[in-house]
């Protein structure tokens, strides 16, 4: 008995297409959800979420240095790591209630170039992720001192998270004017 004997050129092809006819497919391609991540934190009764490249550090309230002749707000100076840092009582800038010195209270350092400041919150909830489709909000109709360094908000199980720009606030004439 001869074996008839067959091109390996045709007998590769054979297996390719046989082996394309019985391949399971490839799984469909999802359009993943993008989501905005901020750090979380609490200006008075105001959640606030703040992106995340305009903090450079949380910490604990170090240990202040009073400036005199400086509106209240301004809670004083503090050395941060060799950098001399102000601190800036944030819900008292907006005309809130001072924020307690309690084991909540955080300090958010802000990340703006020639600018060493730190601001002091009620609380830092941590990193928050919101769908920008789904929970984006308009602001339009809300009554708070805040707005005017709000860029919008999101909306997630029934609290409101005011997304809070750190640069306007920087570049606001009352929050450089610190003289009493």
């Amino acid at each position: 008995m001869t074996r008839a004997v067959q091109d390996p050129l045709d007998l590769l092809r054979k297996m390719q297409q046989e082996s394309m006819e019985t391949a399971p497919g490839l799984p469909q391609e999802v359009q993943a959800t993008t989501y905005w991540t901020g750090v979380g934190f609490r200006v008075g009764d105001m959640f606030a979420v703040t992106p995340l490249d305009q903090v450079s550090e949380v910490l604990p309230p170090p240990d202040m240095t009073l400036v005199p002749g400086t509106k209240s707000w301004l809670k004083g100076v503090a050395n941060v790591r060799g950098n001399l840092i102000t601190i800036v009582d944030l819900p008292e800038f907006y005309g809130k209630p001072s924020v307690p010195m309690d084991d909540k209270t955080r300090l958010l350092v802000m990340n703006i170039p020639g600018l060493n400041t730190g601001l002091l919150v009620n609380e830092v909830l941590g990193l928050r992720h919101f769908d920008e489709e789904l929970e984006r909000q308009n602001l339009t109709g809300l009554d708070d001192p805040v707005l005017t360094h709000l860029n919008g908000a999101f909306l997630r199980d029934n609290v409101l998270w005011g997304v809070f720009d750190m640069k306007t606030l920087a570049e606001s004439m009352s929050f450089r004017h610190v003289a009493a």
